[in-house]
């Protein structure tokens, strides 16, 4: 028997945008953010319960990496910077997609539910569960799927979806994170979280590839800046440089996890940003 492929409606939320797209009660601001249960630990099966818990171990981190990668090539065939990978956002849409193969059901507006005697009861909105592991969000939305097979295949059913193509194409959002899910018994559950963070600016190697084969890549950085100055690992910071959202950086030519750090400044205003990426130069 082959399960049909739906996609659920898209969800949107801003505190800074006008009324939310659908499916989220008609709120204009991020609603307030329970806590994050502690991990149990040790512990090989977890049914949650509620609007949180422990965030589950991925099942296929590679189909994540896919999904944001793939999303990234879209966002910039259509002019838009990559969002950069938060494990936060991941721990908010593994723990979601587990849970709706946990309880079955297929997120009825986004928000979480439990089941008790065979029936779903709504246990909270879909911006305080996502809020409960990704806290300080002016900006939050989510895509999510069942049933597609592929990475290639639910990216490719999002952007088919006008919704769905909205929320990934947004600029209203800097990161993002990506859950997948299977059972053997109730298909595939797909998840893709997208936000934006007070006093966050992100800085995105390669279009959050999560590796190269060469030294040479290009950053992209989120914010308005008037100069900005670059280091490799631990090493000391070049000098500020006029400040520029895409800009061409050579790693530290040396296989292995390479860190890229950055700080920005415009008057008195300081901030700071890192990312990584896996150079494998024996790979060429």
């Amino acid at each position: 028997m082959t399960r049909a492929r739906r996609l659920g409606l898209p969800a949107l939320l801003a505190a800074s945008l006008a009324a939310p797209a659908c499916d989220s009660g008609g709120q204009s601001s991020v609603p307030p953010q329970p806590q994050a249960a502690a991990p149990a630990g040790g512990t090989a099966f977890v049914h949650e319960t509620g609007c949180s818990g422990t965030a589950p171990a991925a099942t296929n981190a590679a189909w994540e990496q896919q999904v944001i990668e793939l999303v990234n090539r879209q966002r910039k065939a259509n002019g838009r910077p990559p969002l950069k990978h938060e494990p936060s956002l991941t721990e908010a849409a593994r723990w979601y997609a587990k849970d709706m193969v946990d309880d079955d059901y297929f997120g009825p507006g986004h928000d979480t539910y439990d089941r008790a005697g065979g029936r779903l009861e709504k246990v909270c909105d879909w911006g305080a569960r996502i809020g409960a592991f990704y806290a300080g969000a002016s900006a939050l939305g989510e895509n999510i799927g069942e049933d597609y097979s592929s990475p290639q295949e639910v990216v490719t059913g999002w952007m088919g979806s006008s919704g769905h193509r909205a929320n990934i194409l947004n600029g209203n959002y800097w990161e993002t994170g990506v859950g997948y899910r299977a059972v053997i018994s109730d298909g595939h559950r797909w998840v893709q979280d997208f936000g934006r963070r007070r006093g966050v600016y992100p800085v995105v190697i390669n279009d959050e590839a999560a590796s190269t084969d060469s030294p040479f890549v290009t950053l992209d950085v989120y914010g308005r800046w008037s100069e900005i100055r670059i280091r490799n690992d631990g090493e000391a910071f070049g000098p500020w440089q006029p400040f520029g959202s895409t800009l061409a950086w050579s790693l530290a030519n040396v296989d292995g996890l390479r860190t890229v750090s950055i700080e920005m400044r415009s008057g008195s205003t300081v901030v700071a940003a890192s990312d990584t990426i896996e150079l494998s130069l024996r790979s060429r």
